[in-house]
């Protein structure tokens, strides 16, 4: 169960906000009212058929979005980056909680409540950016749609390796990939373990990437060619 780890100061998320270029999208008021929230790696920030209470802005980290199947396992939506939102379907539009979302790594979130986000609903800028980050999210899961339904799961895999690494960084560990969840990967993928682990083996082979002894954590080790593989099939 994820604890929900409270940070003090409206100091620490005004200067987020302005990190992004959003310091004018919320009233003073509604700033004044947020909670600025911690999250650790794979901690639920919301969880599907559960209350949502209003909406969370992600100003640092990165977080996954999945849903699970009618007749069991996991289906992989999209990783969402700063600056985006979480729940914003779920508060306009007065819907339930759909999907699973869960930090990957260390995440701060926004989090402005019902009562709070009332004040926002006549304020231009807080809807420009909601009907901004809206059209992103009909894209990304268009592309996700086609991406589980029409590419092979080794290019799949590629965008899901790419989504997961930090932007940065040219090659590294791909820390959530081991050994220990390479079934729910295979699941999220919409594919078996054991045509994933084939698919992994193969790229290793190739020197793509590197499968360490310890954890069966995972390295690229040929950043351009994963490039490649995945082309703009990214889960983001």
């Amino acid at each position: 169960m994820t604890t929900v780890k409270k940070i003090a100061g409206r100091e620490r998320a005004a200067e987020l906000l302005e990190l992004h270029g959003l310091r004018d999208m919320l009233l003073p008021e509604t700033l004044e009212a947020a909670e600025l929230r911690s999250y650790g790696n794979r901690e639920r920030v919301c969880e599907s058929g559960l209350p949502i209470g209003g909406i969370s802005l992600l100003l640092r980290g990165k977080l996954k979005v999945y849903t699970t199947r009618p007749g069991g396992g996991m289906l992989l939506l999209r990783f969402t980056r700063p600056p985006s939102v979480i729940g914003d379907v779920e508060w306009m539009n007065r819907y339930p909680v759909r999907n699973h979302v869960e930090s990957v790594g260390e995440s701060l979130l926004l989090f402005i409540a019902d009562s709070a986000l009332r004040r926002e609903a006549e304020h231009p800028a807080f809807l420009r950016f909601l009907v901004g980050h809206l059209s992103h999210k009909l894209f990304t899961m268009a592309n996700t749609s086609s991406l589980n339904q029409l590419v092979p799961v080794r290019n799949r895999l590629a965008g899901y390796l790419l989504s997961l690494s930090p932007e940065s960084n040219e090659a590294g560990r791909v820390e959530e990939l081991r050994t220990s969840t390479l079934t729910e990967t295979a699941e999220l993928l919409g594919t078996s373990y054991r045509h994933l682990n084939r698919v992994i083996e193969r790229l290793a082979a190739e020197g793509i990437l590197e499968r360490g002894s310890a954890g069966g954590v995972l390295s690229i080790k040929d950043m351009a060619r994963l490039k490649a593989l995945a082309a703009d099939q990214l889960y983001s």
